[in-house]
């Protein structure tokens, strides 16, 4: 093989190599970086943060619509576990979604996977302690894969009259961390 050629196919695997790099490096790092950018703009970690009605303007979630109300729950579990608390009105369509630090989705409920008025969840990192006076039983526990994450509340507006009591509902919710008993 002459010279001209080996530097040729020197500098094309050297090509391949970093492009493989970089594309691996950002289908890793960017999606952390998204989050980690959102969970500052969405205020203190471990505690509700309620939205107002979506405008053209909005842009605290992706894209969000004026037919649904948010609210959410930055969520950092080095602290302990979280405890989270929420309303769930049946006469339209309300979710719960937990992302992890990469933008993973790892848990979704939906009104209609709820049997009773309100949710109870007890979100831990495996190998946590769970709290020993915690009743686990009345609470879905969830396991959560990294630290920090984001857990986001959607209620549909079924009907603009429906507005307020939606949003009084809503307002019910909470998380907060979980100290393990001594």
């Amino acid at each position: 093989m002459n010279p001209r050629a080996r530097q040729l196919g020197s500098w094309l695997a050297a090509t391949l190599v970093i492009a493989l790099l970089v594309h691996f490096g950002t289908l890793y790092a960017l999606p952390r970086l998204v989050m980690r950018r959102a969970l500052r703009i969405m205020g203190e970690a471990n505690s509700m943060h309620f939205g107002t009605r979506p405008t053209a303007a909005s842009r605290m979630v992706v894209r969000p619509s004026p037919d649904i109300l948010y609210a959410s729950c930055p969520f950092d579990l080095s602290s302990g576990p979280l405890r989270v608390s929420a309303s769930v009105p049946h006469s339209t369509y309300w979710s719960v979604s937990a992302f992890d630090a990469a933008t993973n989705n790892f848990f979704v409920r939906n009104d209609r996977e709820v049997t009773g008025d309100s949710i109870e969840l007890l979100l831990v990192r495996r190998g946590q302690t769970l709290p020993l006076s915690d009743n686990s039983l009345q609470r879905v526990i969830v396991f959560a894969p990294s630290n920090r994450g984001l857990l986001l509340f959607r209620t549909v507006i079924d009907d603009d009259r429906h507005v307020s009591a939606l949003e009084a509902l809503q307002r019910q919710g909470r998380c907060a961390t979980v100290r393990a008993d001594p």
